[in-house]
């Protein structure tokens, strides 16, 4: 037994060294020489400096620092790009510069690209019929740039613009001078519209619909197809109405149907996800990361001796519901309490921490024409996974 314990000791030990070793020797540190980093530096500043005696004349580069990529806790990568400042009369302005392709990109204003964006959104959507009944927020726009760990930069000027061109920076300020935004917007729609002269645009928003829209069309085809033909990276996009939703985000496109349906005993209705799908753009091309649809035979009410048994195999809380009621409902008497088992829905195998029961009060709140909606204390809607048992309060 000693020997066994002075083992585990000497293992842990030598997993400690294991790990000094590997960050001294740079596993979790920069994967380039510091000269290589001066010399991208110098290099950024030298291409600089050509383009402003071209396109601002007696501006000068004070500053040039390498763009660097890091990990999370890991490594740290130089990408192609510069980022520094330089004079401009009695201003100083930010300025990035891709090393590679010697593309120039300064501070913009971030407003009136999103706007320009949101415009083309509904275009390409074939939204703009419905215009008026939609609801948008969250709508914002950048430049994707390339080549730098698989982000782009616009959001890091989010404060005080956004990256653009630097030749389009120019035209626009320009623009402002002789015809205010009106000229701006002209150049900005020409600019957006034209893909193939371009980066890539990377556009969000939520974006509420009308119900009469066929949500499931927007599938991980269709966004690619966008931003192959039309130079548009929708990113972070959902799309709603009553029914149904769809979002995408880092390469994948999620997809969700609801629908209303009829309980007889008790005598309610249960607004239910009926089916879903994931769909991700990969290596080797797009394919279905996962979905299902919901069959409504799996769920049961059964009444106990202390009120109703919400009983609905859903392992994975893939699928959800919540209640409501219409005046009349027997059901919508009385208010309740959840008793909710959680190993009613712990996949097979598997084990929980923690408490085995999770206790709730439960209350009516009014929502319109659907009745009532059961929620919880902060009057936000009560999911169902099953296992639940409810139990009247009085």
């Amino acid at each position: 037994m000693k020997n066994h314990f002075c083992f585990k000791r000497l293992f842990t030990v030598l997993l400690l060294v294991l790990s000094v070793l590997c960050a001294l020797s740079g596993c979790h540190g920069p994967q380039y020489k510091e000269d290589e980093k001066e010399e991208l530096e110098k290099h950024g500043e030298a291409l600089m400096q050509a383009w402003l005696d071209v396109h601002l004349e007696n501006s000068k580069v004070l500053s040039s620092e390498a763009d660097i990529y890091m990990y999370p806790s890991g490594p740290h990568y130089l990408t192609d790009f510069v980022a520094g400042t330089f004079s401009d009369g009695g201003n100083v302005r930010d300025y990035l510069i891709n090393t590679k392709t010697n593309a120039v990109y300064l501070v913009s204003d971030a407003s009136l690209l999103s706007d320009v964006c949101l415009d083309y959104a509904f275009e390409i959507m074939e939204l703009e019929g419905l215009r008026d009944a939609c609801r948008v927020s969250s709508s914002a726009a950048a430049m994707w740039l390339p080549d730098r760990g698989n982000s782009y930069a616009g959001r890091e000027k989010t404060n005080q613009g956004t990256w653009m061109p630097g030749e389009l920076a120019l035209s626009l300020e320009e623009a402002a001078e002789e015809a205010g935004n009106g000229g701006q917007i002209k150049i900005l729609e020409s600019f957006v519209r034209s893909p193939e002269g371009r980066e890539p645009i990377e556009f969000s928003a939520a974006i509420q619909v009308p119900e009469e829209v066929d949500l499931e069309k927007f599938d991980m085809s269709y966004w690619v197809k966008q931003q192959e033909e039309k130079g548009i990276v929708f990113q972070n996009i959902y799309l709603s109405d009553t029914f149904e939703n769809v979002s995408t985000y880092s390469g994948r496109t999620s997809y969700e149907r609801y629908s209303f349906r009829t309980i007889k005993d008790p005598d309610i209705r249960i607004f239910m996800k009926d089916a879903y799908w994931v769909e991700k753009n990969g290596k080797d091309g797009i394919e279905l990361v996962e979905g299902k649809e919901n069959d409504l035979s799996d769920l049961s009410f059964v009444k106990t001796e202390n009120g109703y048994l919400v009983t609905f195999p859903d392992y994975d809380h893939i699928f959800d519901f919540s209640i409501y009621a219409e005046e009349g409902s027997e059901f919508l008497k009385h208010e309740y309490h959840s008793h909710e088992d959680r190993e009613a829905y712990l996949s097979p195998g598997s084990s929980i921490g923690g408490d085995k029961y999770f206790e709730m009060d439960l209350y009516w709140k009014e929502a319109g024409e659907d009745g009532y909606l059961l929620t919880d204390e902060n009057g936000m809607r009560k999911l169902f996974f099953g296992g639940e048992e409810l139990i009247p309060r009085d």
